[in-house]
């Protein structure tokens, strides 16, 4: 029986497959903000935030691989599992999955527009600029908010323990001997 046609399809399946997956960079707890430095002017993020299972993510995902390959040197693509990285999503204000954010400059921008790859690409290329400059009452954007600082030994959580229970133990002092008459 000859497969070497087969086989060669099964190759191109693969690449196309392997290559559509590689240009949405999965992003968890760990490696968010070393992966996206978002504070850096040098390169812009797409990031959707997102459940495992949500529908309207699954379709949104070829869009954002497309959107990555569109503009290879000025902007990338990324992809956070709400579910597995919660901190990531309190961090971000994400209340309803996917919910996609554009990061320029040290800012976040809510992504609103129509989820299509020639709309998004410019919206990366500038459109952001323009719709941020048309409401002038209200800004679009918010400062990226400040990494989560994460306890990673016992030797952090003990320490973190035992400050929190000494300025709670002050705080409790000081409020009882407020409260005391002096008989002077």
């Amino acid at each position: 029986m000859y497969l070497g046609h087969a086989s060669a399809y099964m190759a191109l399946a693969f690449w196309i497959a392997s290559s559509a997956a590689s240009s949405v960079v999965r992003l968890t707890s760990a490696t968010f903000d070393a992966v996206t430095q978002l504070q850096s002017p040098e390169t812009d993020w797409f990031i959707a935030f997102h459940a495992p299972n949500c529908q309207y993510y699954k379709a949104l995902e070829p869009t954002l691989s497309a959107v990555a390959k569109a503009l290879p040197k000025q902007l990338r693509v990324g992809a956070v599992d709400g579910r597995q990285n919660a901190d990531l999503k309190d961090r971000f204000y994400v209340r309803r999955t996917p919910t996609v954010y554009f990061f320029h400059n040290g800012r976040m921008y809510p992504f609103k527009g129509p989820q299509t790859v020639e709309y998004m690409t410019e919206y990366a290329s500038g459109r952001f600029r323009e719709i941020d400059r048309a409401n002038l009452n209200f800004k679009r954007y918010q400062p990226v908010p400040p990494p989560v600082r994460q306890q990673t030994t016992l030797d952090d959580v003990n320490a973190t323990s035992a400050a929190d229970s000494s300025a709670t133990s002050t705080t409790h002092h000081l409020a009882a001997t407020s409260n005391m008459k002096s008989d002077l």
